[in-house]
């Protein structure tokens, strides 16, 4: 799996506990290419998300559900049952530079039955590095 995501601040912001901790909320969108079993399809997601940040921005912590699209939704026994999928994610990230980040992210995709009780969901666990703008 190969994935570009962009990250977008959203105008909702809380402080929490002085200048140490505040509550974001934010946008990931993202498009990538899914193969399995001599299949492939293009996934692209939408998904806001709200972020807890501490330490000077250190370390971020987030977690949100949105919307997935597969285009090709069938890889081999693997039968996500439909192009729409609901998406859940959670992850950490490390700003140890101004600029840059490394992070660990957790995503989990369904139809939620949708599609009908023989769809499968899937469950992502995927390393993150990235720039800052």
């Amino acid at each position: 799996m190969a994935d570009v995501a962009a990250v977008f601040r959203l105008p909702w912001a809380w402080p929490l506990g002085g200048d140490s901790w505040g509550l974001e909320s934010r946008l990931i969108a993202s498009a990538g290419l899914l193969q399995a079993a001599d299949e492939s399809g293009l996934i692209v997601t939408v998904v806001p998300v709200l972020a807890l940040n501490g330490w000077g921005e250190l370390v971020t912590f987030d977690a949100g559900a949105g919307a997935g699209f597969f285009s090709n939704y069938k890889f081999g026994v693997q039968d996500f049952g439909g192009p729409v999928q609901i998406v859940a994610t959670a992850g950490i990230r490390l700003n140890p530079f101004a600029h840059a980040y490394t992070g660990l992210r957790a995503q989990h995709f369904s139809d939620a039955g949708l599609y009908g009780p023989s769809s499968l969901g899937v469950d992502m666990y995927i390393v993150e590095i990235g720039y800052r703008f």
